[in-house]
């Protein structure tokens, strides 16, 4: 099973020895490459499509893994199997991966977030503390020209920058990703009327956050 960049980095942040919820799976590409590249793991593979979710079963039976990855049409993660310890939610947007993870009763035997929002990362960090989530680590990537944030947190508290995380500007794609954010807020901000203060005052903050973040010297 071949995936994309950012399904591989997603499949880095899993450990063995997991009991997993693929929320919205798809095509369950992701599931079946857990099950064939690391131990001792279980999938649910969940999907709120009928469609999809029976193409992911036909791809399950394909690669003969019917017994380590079963199928679930489900919307969210309400009612979790006490034996699931890991969820995963990837490839949506950080507003509609924040309302789904937004209940601490659904997360009670949870030990692993791994989320991948394509979008609204503070609002993900945000809900995360919210929960009681600590991130323990953070990657962006790239493609097709979309770019996403891989995330793993497991619970405990930390009061990092909801706006950088615990990204680094000593990566290329953080360095890529808050340079072509900069950009845009100029772009916007010729294009705003100097009477919508507040508006031009976020951008401009934001702009000052982003400029002192790149400037950064590394080990000081």
């Amino acid at each position: 099973m071949n995936l994309s960049k950012r399904l591989q980095l997603v499949a880095s942040f899993v450990s063995d020895n997991s009991n997993i919820i693929d929320v919205g799976c798809d095509h369950a590409h992701l599931s079946i490459y857990l099950c064939n590249n690391l131990k001792n793991i279980k999938v649910t593979a969940s999907d709120i499509r009928e469609k999809p979710l029976q193409i992911a079963s036909d791809n399950i039976k394909k690669y003969h893994l019917e017994d380590k990855i079963k199928t679930v049409l489900k919307d969210g993660i309400n009612d979790l199997d006490e034996s699931i310890d890991t969820v995963i939610i990837s490839g949506m947007g950080g507003i509609l991966i924040s309302k789904i993870i937004n209940n601490k009763k659904d997360l009670t035997n949870v030990k692993n977030l791994i989320l991948s929002p394509n979008n609204d990362f503070p609002i993900v960090r945000k809900t995360l503390r919210k929960m009681g989530f600590k991130i323990i680590k953070e990657k962006l990537i790239t493609e097709n020209n979309i770019t996403y944030l891989v995330i793993l947190a497991k619970k405990g508290f930390d009061f990092s920058s909801l706006f950088f995380g615990k990204l680094r500007p000593d990566n290329l794609e953080v360095i890529y990703y808050y340079t072509s954010l900069l950009n845009n807020n100029i772009s916007i901000l010729k294009k705003i009327p100097k009477k919508y203060f507040k508006k031009r005052f976020k951008l401009i903050f934001e702009n000052y956050k982003i400029k002192k973040f790149l400037n950064q010297e590394i080990g000081k």
